[in-house]
């Protein structure tokens, strides 16, 4: 399944190649026909290039945010133990005799 990503990437893709053969083909001199025909050819040809690239996009933008999710659930999964080693440590003081120094 695609997702919006990869599709508006297409879709941005398929747009920049009709406007450069359009501009390029009225830049040549060519009848309206061929241009337009140029720019229809380029506009398909361009969709499915920008798919496979906006679906490589979405996939590395994926991966880092499931990376990112990981570091942050091991972050939080880490702080129970520093939690119970300040608390034996305070339990520890506690326990401790008060001693006075001269």
């Amino acid at each position: 399944m695609t997702g919006v990503l990869s599709t508006v990437l297409a879709g941005c893709f398929a747009m920049a190649a009709f406007a450069v053969a359009i501009l390029a083909g009225l830049a040549g001199g060519n009848s309206p026909a061929s241009i337009l025909l140029r720019a229809l050819i380029a506009m398909i040809v361009c969709y499915p290039v920008g798919l496979m690239i906006g679906l490589a996009v979405q996939r590395v933008v994926s991966d880092q945010l499931e990376a990112q999710q990981k570091a942050i659930d091991d972050e939080d999964e880490a702080k129970p133990a520093e939690a119970s080693a300040t608390e034996q440590s305070t339990e520890n003081a506690e326990d401790a005799e008060d001693v006075i120094v001269v």
